[in-house]
């Protein structure tokens, strides 16, 4: 038996699937990966903030003895406003500039942050960006309007009045 076979040259890492939270763009339909999941409150999370808070106590033991315990809640509210300002800066698509935190509070906002990114991304290209010519278009009088042919179902409708 050859050395090769029996032992073969196998990547530990690339077998390994990152974890982290999927989920698909509304703008552009990509697929986007986060680096955790977008609640707070999990056991890591309080794991976390219990070791901090144990640490806190330790170090504070001179000057507050077992009151130092109380201190996780004021580092659980700093935790959960720095993950909240992570994660929102997180969900946001790189591609296309979707932000679906602000498109639920106002989706005006959302909108214009998404043109306000292409904008941004006409411009580094060098490019003009195209703007919007919706109030100089007028139809064409000269065409006349195309209509489908009726059938036998829709000349048996009768409108409804």
């Amino acid at each position: 038996m050859e050395w090769s076979n029996k032992f073969p040259l196998k990547s530990a890492w690339r077998d390994v699937e990152r974890k982290g939270f999927r989920f698909f763009c509304a703008g552009c339909k990509r697929e986007r990966r986060i680096f955790a999941p977008p609640q707070v409150g999990t056991a890591h999370h309080a794991a976390q903030v219990l070791i901090s808070t144990a640490f806190f106590t330790l170090i504070a033991w001179p000057l507050f003895s077992w009151k130092g315990v109380v201190a996780f809640i004021p580092f659980w509210a700093i935790f959960e406003a720095v993950y909240r300002m992570r994660m929102r800066d997180a969900l946001v698509c790189d591609e296309c500039g979707f932000d679906p935190v602000l498109f639920l509070v106002d989706n005006k906002k959302a909108a214009k942050a998404v043109e306000a990114h292409w904008r941004k991304r006409f411009e580094q290209m060098g490019l003009p960006y195209p703007e919007k010519k919706l109030s100089g278009i007028t139809p064409n009088p000269t065409s006349t309007p195309v209509y489908p042919e009726p059938t036998e179902k829709t000349s048996q409708l009768k409108p409804s009045a």
